[in-house]
């Protein structure tokens, strides 16, 4: 009896494993350990695409998750979102905020129909809403922008920032008429360090790493077509390209 239901486990397992690979369909580069694009589906229904960096069929490194669930640009640790990401879903226009196991955490900067929503998650729960105090002052219109959290306009361009001695810090997003993109990254004392992520108006979309203000490391775009392109960076120098 104990060897039947080791088998009977076993077949179980295996079935299981047989369906959540089915779930993942490769259909362009190396989605096992590599770059790659591979459509996600749930049962027979297709509910979007995944494009990125994978290792071991999950993504690893920087990556976009496209569906039915919404869109979302970042970071992915074993299939996961793991960090700084910006994204649509449930009907917002853009938002960005950090993500712990897949899972929204802390501030999350909301632009929906209505205006500018500072949401407050806990293990992907809406704890509270931190709003900032509107100074009606310019160019810091909300918040404090010389050591906090803060808006900065300058005629239709506007930056949110955790500002350090007046100097973009930590997770920044630049709405920028003039260039026609917004921009979301992250910042350390001014300098650009960590992912940025650009949303062109055109609907074409980039996501890359950063060190200390240069390009260094993963690269990902989509393109206004819809397809996509790859590329990893050394020193400002593509070194591998996709």
């Amino acid at each position: 009896m104990g060897k039947l239901k080791l088998i009977l486990a076993f077949v179980a397992l295996s079935t299981f494993a047989a369906t959540a690979q089915q779930n993942i369909k490769c259909v362009k580069g190396d989605c096992q350990n590599g770059y790659g694009f591979a459509t996600l589906s749930e049962g027979n229904k297709e509910i979007g695409y995944q494009v990125g960096f994978h290792e071991n069929q999950l993504l690893q490194g920087v990556g976009n998750q496209t569906g039915d669930f919404g869109k979302y640009w970042g970071i992915f640790k074993n299939g996961k979102k793991e960090g700084f990401f910006s994204y649509e879903s449930e009907g917002n226009m853009y938002a960005f905020g950090l993500f712990v196991d897949g899972k929204r955490e802390g501030l999350h900067v909301i632009r929906n129909k209505s205006g500018y929503e500072f949401r407050d998650y806990q293990n992907d729960t809406h704890v509270s809403n931190s709003p900032l105090v509107t100074t009606g002052v310019s160019p810091c219109v909300m918040g404090n922008c010389e050591n906090g959290k803060g808006v900065k306009v300058n005629g239709n361009d506007a930056v949110y920032s955790n500002w350090k001695n007046g100097q973009m810090n930590g997770m920044t997003m630049e709405f920028l008429m003039t260039g026609n993109k917004i921009v979301f990254a992250e910042y350390s004392e001014g300098t650009m360090d960590g992912l940025q992520m650009i949303w062109h108006f055109d609907g074409s979309r980039e996501i890359m790493q950063m060190q200390k203000g240069t390009l260094s490391g993963q690269y990902l775009k989509k393109n206004q077509n819809n397809t996509h392109e790859a590329a990893i960076y050394k020193d400002g120098q593509s070194t591998t390209s996709f």
